[in-house]
C-alpha cells in the first residue's frame, strides 16, 4: 500500500472546471501560443511578423498584445504599475479595499451584520431623456469592449393611433387620426439584488456580494463558464470578449470606495440617476423613495432588486415648481415636438 504522501491529491473543483473549459477553448489558444513562441524566437529588433515596421498590423484585441485594453478589472499586476506590490494586494485593493465581509449565500444575514452602508440606485424615468450619455461614460470608465454593456437605455414608444377630426393622418375613406403616443426611456443596469441568483450558482465562488450590497466578480477565480450569465433574469451579465470572464456593473466600485459617484451618475444630463446610501435617512435616495411611489424590475422574480424606478408605477402628482421636483426639466417630454403644458412628464 503506498504511503499517504505518495497518493496524488484530488484535484479541486476549480481545477477540474478549468480543465474542462480549457478543452473547449484549446483550438483558440493554440494559435495564440504559436504566435507568442514565434515572436520569442524572432531576431532582436524584428517585429515578429516578418513585415517591415511601417506595415505592422494594428494592435490586437488580445490584452497581452494591446495594453490599451488594460483597465481596473484587467490590469497587468506588478510593483511598478501602480496596482500594488503583488497580485493579491492589488486585487484586494481594487475589489474590497476595506475588507468588508462577503457572501455567497445566506444573504438574509447581511442586514444583521451591523453594516455601515447599503448602496442603491434610483432611476427617475421622468427625467431620463434617452441621450445614452450614461452608456458612453460607463464604457469609458470601465473599458467595456464593443458589443457588450454594463448599462444601457431602452427607448420604446407606447400608445396608439386614435380617431381625431383634426388629426394629421388621413386614410382613403376620409377618416382622420392622430398619434396618441409617447416615448419611454428605460435605463437598465445590474440590480445588485438582495438575493442574487448569479452569486448562488457560481461553481467557483468567483462572484460574491459585499456587505454594502455591491455584487462583484473576482476575475482571478472566474473560469468564464457563463453559469451566472444564464442565471441573471435581467440579462445584466455578459462574458467579456477580451478578458474571457464574467462582467457586469459594479456601481463603479473603484469610485464608490473612494467616496465618488458612479460614472453614469455624474454624466446623466437629466439627473435621472441618483446613487446613495439607503441606510442614511438624509441621503437623496432615501428622500426620493420616501416621497414618491416606486417600483423595481420584475419583482415577481423574488430577487429583491436594489435599483428602484420612479415614474413607472403610475401617475405621480408633480408640483409645478422645478426646485421642489429636484430639477424636473420640461425638455424631458420627448414623446413629440409639442411643448408640454406642465413639467409633469409622466
Amino acid at each position: 500500500m503506498p504511503k499517504k504522501s505518495e497518493i496524488p491529491a484530488e484535484p479541486s473543483r476549480r481545477a477540474l472546471l478549468k480543465s474542462v473549459l480549457a478543452v473547449a477553448v484549446g483550438a483558440a489558444v493554440a494559435p495564440m501560443a504559436a504566435t507568442s513562441a514565434a515572436a520569442a524566437d524572432a531576431p532582436a529588433g524584428s517585429t515578429g511578423t516578418g513585415l517591415p515596421p511601417e506595415t505592422e498590423p494594428k494592435p490586437s484585441l488580445d490584452p497581452h498584445k494591446n495594453p490599451s485594453w488594460e483597465g481596473w478589472d484587467n490590469p497587468r499586476l506588478g510593483p511598478t504599475n501602480g496596482w500594488g506590490t503583488s497580485e493579491t494586494e492589488a486585487w484586494t485593493t481594487i475589489l474590497n479595499p476595506q475588507d468588508l465581509p462577503i457572501y455567497h449565500d445566506r444573504f438574509y444575514r447581511i442586514p444583521e451584520s451591523n453594516r455601515k452602508h447599503h448602496w442603491v440606485m434610483v432611476m427617475d424615468t421622468r427625467k431620463c431623456v434617452g441621450c445614452q450619455a450614461c452608456v458612453v461614460s460607463c464604457k469609458s470608465e470601465n473599458n467595456i469592449p464593443l458589443g457588450v454593456y454594463r448599462t444601457w437605455v431602452d427607448v420604446y414608444q407606447t400608445g396608439d393611433t386614435v380617431p381625431d377630426p383634426k388629426g394629421d393622418i388621413t386614410l382613403d375613406d376620409g377618416q382622420r387620426y392622430r398619434m396618441d403616443a409617447k416615448v419611454v426611456n428605460m435605463p437598465k443596469i445590474c440590480n445588485h439584488c438582495a438575493h442574487p441568483p448569479c452569486v448562488e450558482v457560481c461553481p467557483v465562488k468567483a462572484t460574491f456580494k459585499r456587505q454594502d450590497g455591491i455584487v462583484m466578480v473576482d476575475p482571478r477565480l472566474c473560469i468564464g463558464c457563463g453559469t451566472c450569465v444564464n442565471a441573471c433574469p435581467y440579462d445584466a451579465r455578459y462574458i467579456n470578449p477580451i478578458s474571457k470572464v464574467a462582467d457586469k456593473c459594479t456601481f463603479c466600485v473603484e469610485r464608490t470606495d473612494a467616496g465618488l459617484l458612479p460614472a453614469c451618475v455624474t454624466s446623466c444630463v437629466g439627473r435621472a440617476r441618483v446613487f446613495g446610501d439607503i441606510l442614511d435617512p438624509n441621503s437623496e435616495v432615501s428622500r426620493l423613495l420616501a416621497q414618491y411611489p416606486h417600483t423595481v424590475r420584475h419583482p415577481e422574480f423574488g430577487t429583491d432588486p436594489q435599483v428602484f424606478y420612479i415614474g413607472e408605477s403610475g401617475d405621480i402628482a408633480t408640483d409645478p415648481d422645478p426646485n421642489v421636483q429636484h430639477m424636473v426639466f420640461t425638455y424631458t417630454s420627448n414623446a413629440n415636438s409639442n411643448v408640454p403644458d406642465t413639467v409633469d412628464v409622466i
